[in-house]
């Protein structure tokens, strides 16, 4: 869960300007009117600017239903994958002409701009005038140099749409209903205006390269099950793409924890390109007696390949139902009991793994959105190290343990 930051205001001695600034008046900017938009379907992103504009804010939108223009890996910050740059049915605001800010009902374009500036460690992005003040709108919580880095809003800012006589304009607001003065009341340069006197102590993770990744207690309960392992350099590498032997082997582990054996080898090669000797022979090799797991349609299994969302999917259900089936050799002894309602994925239908993936949605929220917000699933997305291990563990786990 990304956490409720305080708010934080700034006085900008030096800021990166983004956008224009216009002659355009506040009595103009009342003749329009806002209206709530779907925030999910958008998203602000720090983009990496030259040497005169480090940083330049897009604001990222669906302009058609269903179409999936962005992706964020990880917390603090999150990164952008730019799938708008390839995908049809998105749009793109870079400059004032695409959005500007309203406070307290006002308009206040041509007062203020939209900056990104680099701030103690992190991206914020700032209402900044030509004169005095500056507040904080939203931020990024890090910075990954060279990536696109997700500006997350801070508390009582959201993004409305502009409207003329009840028509909907290609302009958006950051939007505050609190009137500008209540914005810039406070001192000047304040980095953290409500301390807390005791602040929650950071959890110890088993990887120093999780503390912010939105699965990092998953993570830490997998680890402390023995279902995964870290580097030689002690790191988990959370986003880095999981290999269909990888996912195999993530999944040997978690039902061994159920009390399910494997042999250390094999004599004979589960698939004609997964040799005898090979380092994840034994697991693939159950696994696939059991039903668990299955190669292509030549025959082959692709180890090295990189596995889907939507195969993981398969893989955890079939091993889900092992365990109901509480060992049985048939591995649809036994149906999954659904835990909760089903998540209504947005583009999951006429997928192949459609069912499924329902399934698992409803089964201990094994199935989830992706990078756990909005409505799609991404059944065709690689599925990364740190959601193929949240995910397995929720599987195994399914209301057994709580988290540490």
């Amino acid at each position: 869960m990304k956490s409720v930051k305080a708010w934080k205001f700034v006085a900008v001695a030096a800021a990166t300007t983004i956008g224009i600034f216009s002659s355009f008046s506040p009595s103009q900017a009342n003749t329009f009117d806002a209206v709530e938009v779907d925030e999910t379907s958008m998203i602000s992103v720090a983009i990496p600017g030259g040497s005169l504009v480090p940083y330049k804010l897009w604001l990222i939108r669906e302009t058609q239903p269903g179409a999936n223009c962005f992706s964020v890996s990880g917390d603090n910050p999150g990164i952008v994958e730019p799938l708008w740059q390839t995908t049809s049915g998105c749009g793109a605001g870079f400059d004032s002409n695409a959005y500007s800010i309203r406070a307290g009902g006002e308009e206040l374009r041509g007062q203020y701009s939209l900056i990104v500036q680099e701030s103690d460690g992190e991206l914020l992005l700032l209402g900044k005038p030509l004169r005095g003040r500056s507040f904080v709108i939203g931020r990024t919580g890090g910075i990954v140099p060279g990536g696109f880095m997700e500006i997350e809003l801070e508390p009582g800012w959201r993004i409305t749409q502009r409207s003329f006589e009840g028509s909907r304009l290609s302009h958006f607001y950051y939007t505050n209903e609190a009137p500008l003065a209540s914005l810039l009341d406070g001192e000047p340069v304040v980095t953290n205006p409500n301390p807390d006197p005791n602040p929650p102590t950071q959890p110890d993770y088993p990887f120093p390269d999780i503390s912010r990744d939105i699965y990092a207690d998953e993570i830490a309960a997998a680890f402390n099950l023995g279902i995964v392992a870290g580097g030689t350099d002690g790191n988990f590498d959370p986003l880095r793409p999981v290999t269909r032997e990888e996912a195999a082997s993530i999944v040997a582990e978690a039902i061994e924890t159920k009390g399910f054996t494997f042999p250390q080898t094999v004599t004979t090669a589960p698939f004609p390109d997964v040799a005898a000797n090979r380092w994840s022979a034994a697991k693939i090799a159950t696994l696939k007696t059991r039903g668990i797991l299955a190669g292509d349609p030549s025959g082959l299994f692709r180890p090295t390949d990189t596995v889907t969302r939507a195969e993981v999917m398969s893989m955890l259900r079939r091993a889900a139902e092992q365990i109901v089936a509480a060992g049985s050799e048939d591995v649809r002894a036994a149906a999954l009991t659904p835990t909760g309602d089903v998540f209504n994925f947005s583009d999951t239908s006429g997928h192949w793994n459609a069912e499924t993936i329902a399934m698992m949605s409803a089964y201990c929220g094994v199935a989830t959105p992706y990078n756990e917000r909005g409505t799609a699933f991404q059944p065709n997305a690689a599925s990364l190290r740190n959601y193929t291990t949240a995910a397995t563990f929720r599987m195994v786990d399914c209301g057994a343990t709580p988290l540490p």
